[in-house]
């Protein structure tokens, strides 16, 4: 399962690297503005920052976009 997932953010990160960089949207929580949510940001939603460690699927210390739609996509289903 973890490589299904991992296969899915690696497709879509390839479709984020051509969309224009006026698409992309900056999560509220990003306040750095890199596109990226790292541990210390997520502490200001505490929903967030309890799953933080298992949204974060490369474990690279950060939730990417693409981690956080992966998430969302999951719990729709």
């Amino acid at each position: 399962m973890r490589k299904f997932v991992f296969a899915s953010i690696v497709t879509f990160a390839s479709f984020n690297l051509l969309a224009e960089s006026e698409e992309i949207i900056v999560h509220p929580l990003d306040t750095d503005k890199d596109g990226l949510i790292s541990m210390e940001e997520a502490k200001a939603d505490s929903t967030l920052s309890a799953i933080f460690t298992e949204l974060d699927i490369n474990q690279d210390g950060f939730l990417s976009h693409l981690e956080l739609e992966v998430r969302t996509e999951g719990e729709t289903n």
